[in-house]
């Protein structure tokens, strides 16, 4: 059967779902920094917390700081 609800709920570039932690939220942030920079989303640690999430991608408050300031 089709999925008719209209998302998007799983990677669907090839490799994605071969794709380690790291390489996964390396991906996210780089999403995220775009987004800022095209002003789409202003509140980048903010944003990241809630794609991460999404993503299923648990971090600690320290990880998500290490992202951050890079």
């Amino acid at each position: 059967m089709a999925d008719t609800s209209g998302t998007q709920d799983a990677p669907i570039e090839e490799g994605a779902t071969e794709a380690t932690r790291a390489e996964q939220i390396r991906g996210i942030l780089d999403q995220v920094r775009a987004d800022v920079r095209l002003g789409h989303a202003h509140d980048e640690a903010a944003l990241l917390r809630q794609r991460l999430a999404d993503a299923g991608i648990a971090v600690s408050e320290a990880e998500l700081e290490q992202f951050i300031d890079r």
